[in-house]
């Protein structure tokens, strides 16, 4: 009588070891895949929404020299315009200004592929990368 009232373990006939395991296996390889792709470092890039799309740092380099250095300093320590070696600024806020300029700085000095290069030679000179 004991037995009636207690319930008992039963197999409801199905073996669920080989879906367990394919969930789990799947389950292990999207983590996997997702902490991957969390951890590798995001390529900015020039303008396509929120996103910076980067140029080639040697060619901005000389650019930045013949159009910027005037006023930031031939070695980014700033000048009439502020620093930007080991600057703490995003790089989203250099981007804000060489397109829409601010105080003594008119908009649009560089653009385009030239806007793209000195990015990215403005990304190798701020604090810690802070590209973005």
């Amino acid at each position: 009588m004991a037995e009636r009232g207690a319930w008992k373990h039963r197999s409801l006939g199905r073996n669920i070891g080989p879906p367990l395991l394919l969930f789990a296996g799947l389950s292990a390889a999207v983590f996997t895949l997702a902490k991957l792709r969390l951890a590798e470092p995001a390529a900015p890039s020039a303008a396509v929404g929120g996103q910076i799309v980067l140029g080639d740092a040697y060619r901005g380099e000389t650019i930045f020299l013949q159009t910027c250095a005037t006023c930031h300093g031939p070695n980014a320590t700033g000048g009439a315009g502020p620093r930007l070696r080991d600057a703490r600024i995003p790089l989203t806020l250099v981007r804000d200004r060489i397109e829409n300029g601010k105080g003594i700085m008119p908009p649009n000095l560089v653009s385009g592929q030239q806007e793209a290069d000195v990015l990215a030679y403005v990304a190798t000179l701020l604090e810690s990368k802070n590209a973005g």
